[in-house]
């Protein structure tokens, strides 16, 4: 493998924690407005499958604030700053972020976009300023510090990002994130994401589809 292909890594997403009673935990929070049991918990968690599965279809539709109870957190790694600028936009979550102050970045990794990939004179033309840009830090880190030199990096570097989100927010970010009309490597890790998720909790299988978006009509003015 050249050095070129070392430095276009492919980016992993691992569910590191989980709410690991998250039906009970759901069905609990739905039905506490409804109960008035001092052991609510225990007398839900021993419902059979059926019942609890009705619920859950219940829920689908109704109840959302028992879904911000349960909880993800993922490490990914390999992903562009130009993805992590759009990811943390999403406010009801916390996330936690490789520095580009502290960590130096000599011979960094980078995403290429598909259509680059597929292009052979763009993909030479792409990973030629990569490499012009890894020379240059590497010339300013013998001057300055990393927080100086960081200012040259690439919106395409990779990093690594912690985050946790709650079941709702997963849920309306499926809705976007999984569209086609979504940006490419946001499907790719949002897709990754979900296959964690659904790996530990079937049912959340549901909770987790993207709105079918009607296509644009093309060529017609957006004014009548």
């Amino acid at each position: 493998m050249d050095a070129l292909s070392e430095r276009r890594k492919t980016m992993k997403v691992q569910l590191v924690n989980y709410t690991s009673d998250a039906v009970d935990l759901l069905l609990f929070t739905k039905n506490t407005r409804l109960m008035d049991d001092d052991d609510a918990y225990d007398k839900i968690s021993q419902w059979d499958e059926d019942k609890k599965k009705a619920e859950l279809d219940y829920m689908l539709n109704t109840i959302r604030s028992s879904w911000e109870f349960i909880d993800y957190t993922f490490n990914i790694r390999e992903v562009s700053r130009g993805f992590t600028h759009q990811f943390v936009r999403t406010r009801q979550a916390s996330y936690a972020q490789q520095s580009q102050r502290t960590v130096d970045m000599f011979g960094f990794s980078y995403y290429v976009p598909e259509r680059i990939e597929n292009n052979p004179e763009a993909l030479e033309a792409y990973d030629n300023a990569m490499t012009d840009i890894a020379d240059a830090y590497q010339k300013l880190r013998e001057f300055v510090p990393a927080e100086d030199a960081r200012g040259i990096l690439p919106t395409n570097i990779h990093t690594n990002i912690v985050a946790k989100f709650n079941l709702r927010t997963l849920s309306e970010m499926a809705k976007s994130r999984l569209s086609p009309r979504a940006q490419g490597e946001y499907q790719q890790v949002f897709k990754l994401m979900v296959k964690e998720v659904v790996n530990v909790h079937p049912w959340a299988e549901p909770f987790l589809t993207p709105t079918q978006w009607a296509a644009p009509s093309m060529g017609k003015s957006l004014n009548p």
